[in-house]
């Protein structure tokens, strides 16, 4: 069901998990998806966001997906909506400009006619630009949880309608992130 296991989150004594994240996904996970705990909230997460960890759910994939968040930290977050959605198999995935080994994971995925856009930013704080135009025609409901701008620990979501000729344009905080679904109307 799974393949090689990667210290994840239940490994208490890690220092910063930032540069960890965006590592492996180009190194160990390679060949294909792996066994690691992804999504906590808690003081586990050290300097990544919240929304940093709920793009760990989209970037580092098993067929058996196990979160490290307790369930009742997941019902409560303002993002549980697009957090419940995340499949834990794909049909598509596309790896995005800029991404860079330690730097940033910037991943595109598709589950049927949704696709998911994920980052996990590393040490350094970014913007970053996506353009769309790898959706299909017709309009798409946006859902983005992105970094709070004033806490680490909280998710600012945000629900527009957007299209394949528009691009996100996304702020990062150092150890942030954010996740966008777009499912087609």
């Amino acid at each position: 069901m799974t393949r090689e296991g990667i210290y994840g989150l239940e490994h208490r004594n890690a220092p910063a998990w930032a540069e960890f994240n965006t590592t492996f996904p180009f190194a160990r996970m390679l060949a294909g998806h792996a066994d690691y705990t992804p999504v906590i909230f808690g003081d586990r997460r050290k300097e990544t966001s919240w929304p940093h960890q709920i793009a760990s759910a989209a970037i580092l994939t098993s067929p058996l997906l196990v979160y490290g968040a307790h369930p009742a930290s997941i019902l409560a977050n303002p993002a549980a909506e697009i957090i419940r959605t995340i499949p834990s198999v794909w049909d598509e995935t596309r790896v995005l400009p800029p991404s860079e080994i330690g730097e940033l994971a910037l991943f595109a995925r598709r589950h049927g006619d949704r696709w998911f856009v994920a980052a996990m930013n590393g040490p350094v704080a970014k913007t970053v630009t996506v353009p769309l135009s790898f959706l299909g025609r017709g309009p798409y409901e946006l859902v983005l949880a992105r970094d709070n701008a004033n806490e680490a620990a909280a998710v600012d979501v945000e629900r527009r309608d957007a299209g394949s000729a528009e691009s996100l344009t996304i702020v990062m905080r150092a150890g942030g992130g954010f996740v966008a679904r777009l499912s087609k109307r």
